[in-house]
């Protein structure tokens, strides 16, 4: 495996060979590879590393996992609107107000600011995505500021989440930088405000879930959040993981607010000593018993990954041993400029009695790369299905898809593709699908995008992308979020999205 190791989103090249009918729990286990994986924190446009396209690199053929039958009427697609105007912009994430699903809140990473350095920028609409208001991570001078007081110089890999008291939850890696450009220190912070106060953030409400603020070999990377809005005993609490880096391994942590985000637990460690050094790309989410599963990946000596998954049913405060969630498989390892992934997507159902646990990935069993779905054999289980294709073509390549899971017991799911783009891996659409009886049958993947992205060599689109859904009574509705071009090559990404309806 080859591995690009400037600082942020995370590429990971490579080539493997898998066999994947089994259920994951049926494989044997790989040993992990701690020379793996890397940080992938970056401060400024012009250190964007420009890796080195791999070509003619083709896993062999495997044959197709289990394929859904796709039945059905695709999404009607609405039309795709800017919520921002600044660029260039990249990295996205969209979340769904609980009480009313007309208010939505979504955020990227704009580079349009103090010399380029990425600044995280919030958009929020309180009508179904139709109009947005925009505005920054609070500052001052024009730096990101943090309840504490530290000014830093920049911040990274926005992800957001809304409770069903009101709050609105922005989470940001922060970074402070060198006079060379050099992250010498950051931390993992969480703003709070009111959806209705605007919301209106300010450096009060933008407190440490985990930070150094002197310069420290040790560093925290691709954060992610999630709120309990069950209605158990631990609604109200805010979950938090990422990846913590030392400078001879990684490990994935987690940590729990019980106060809306004001202070934070000592954190945890969820992955597996077995594992140190071999992990990333965590995702945290809750069942509606109020269970938090914490799913990630981790890096096998056999150039493959596999995801795994810990469950805590008290509220965060302990989690059970992680167990495989996928069967091992091939990371993406197609020609491109940017940088792509196979990190997990997660999600719960918000059915009570039907809290199946799903999980979006891509992979690249041959020439083409796939979009693979997994979940639960049972309500909050921990066994899992072999993996189901659910992208319709297998022209092209799919990466950084995105699911959500609604009350009406639909899950959505979108990715980037370039089935499209006669062979070019620089010009994507966004697809999506839906499936109304947990994985058995999916819709037609529906083409969201109205005119292709040009990524013009860019050499970063981000590591993930989002989507939010909720039921509009009867009729479920999705809200993918994504960037319409990249930073760092010759076009200028923005953030967009379009409201999805389930026929």
């Amino acid at each position: 495996m080859r591995c690009f190791t400037q600082i942020l989103p995370t590429l990971l090249l490579l080539l493997a060979v898998t066999g994947s009918r089994a259920t994951a729990q049926a494989q044997s286990e790989i040993p992990a590879d701690p020379s793996a994986t890397f940080k992938t924190l970056i401060p400024h446009l012009n250190a964007i590393p420009r890796p080195r396209l791999v070509q003619g690199v083709e896993a062999p053929e495997q044959g197709d996992i289990f394929l859904p039958s796709f039945s059905g009427s695709p999404y009607t697609v609405g039309v795709s609107v800017f919520p921002t105007t600044t660029v260039p912009e990249a990295e996205e994430h969209i979340a769904v107000d609980p009480n009313n699903f007309n208010n939505l809140v979504a955020m990227i990473s704009d580079f349009s600011q103090n010399g380029g350095f990425n600044l995280s920028k919030f958009a929020v609409s309180k009508n179904n995505g139709a109009t947005w208001s925009q505005g920054f991570i609070p500052r001052s001078g024009g730096l990101p500021k943090t309840a504490d007081g530290h000014i830093w110089q920049a911040n990274s890999d926005p992800v957001v989440a809304m409770d069903k008291l009101g709050n609105v939850f922005l989470a940001n890696l922060y970074l402070q930088v060198d006079s060379f450009g050099n992250v010498t220190n950051d931390g993992y912070y969480v703003c709070t405000a009111t959806l209705a106060s605007g919301p209106t953030f300010t450096a009060a409400g933008c407190h440490a879930v985990r930070t150094t603020l002197t310069a420290s070999p040790n560093s925290e990377d691709k954060e992610w959040l999630a709120t309990d809005n069950s209605a158990s005993s631990f609604s109200g609490n805010v979950y938090a993981s990422w990846t913590h880096f030392t400078p001879t391994s990684d490990s994935i942590l987690f940590s729990r607010s019980t106060d809306h985000g004001v202070t934070w637990s000592k954190a945890i460690t969820i992955s597996t000593a077995g594992q140190a050094g071999a992990v990333q790309g965590s995702q945290v989410a809750v069942g509606p018993a109020g269970e938090v599963y914490v799913a990630y990946e981790v890096f096998l000596v056999s150039g493959q990954g596999r995801h795994f998954i810990a469950r805590s049913t008290n509220g965060g405060v302990s989690f059970g041993t992680p167990v495989a969630l996928t069967p091992a498989f091939n990371n993406l390892s197609f020609a491109a400029s940017y940088r792509d992934n196979s990190f997990p997507a997660l999600a719960v159902s918000p059915v009570a009695g039907k809290a199946f646990v799903y999980d979006v990935y891509t992979d690249q069993p041959s020439a083409s790369s796939r979009t693979a779905f997994v979940r639960s054999t049972t309500s909050g289980g921990l066994t899992f299905t072999a993996p189901i294709r659910v992208n319709d073509s297998t022209s092209g390549q799919r990466l950084m898809p995105a699911v959500a899971a609604d009350r009406n017991g639909n899950v959505h799911i979108s990715w980037f593709d370039t089935r499209n783009s006669s062979g070019s891996t620089d010009l994507l659409d966004i697809f999506a699908t839906y499936t109304k009886d947990n994985g058995s049958n999916f819709a037609p993947n529906a083409r969201v995008t109205s005119s292709q992205i040009n990524n013009g060599f860019s050499g970063f689109i981000g590591d993930y992308s989002g989507i939010a859904a909720g039921p509009n009574g009867t009729t479920s509705l999705a809200h993918p979020a994504w960037t319409n071009g990249g930073v760092g090559g010759t076009t200028n990404g923005r953030l967009r999205t379009a409201k999805l309806t389930v026929p």
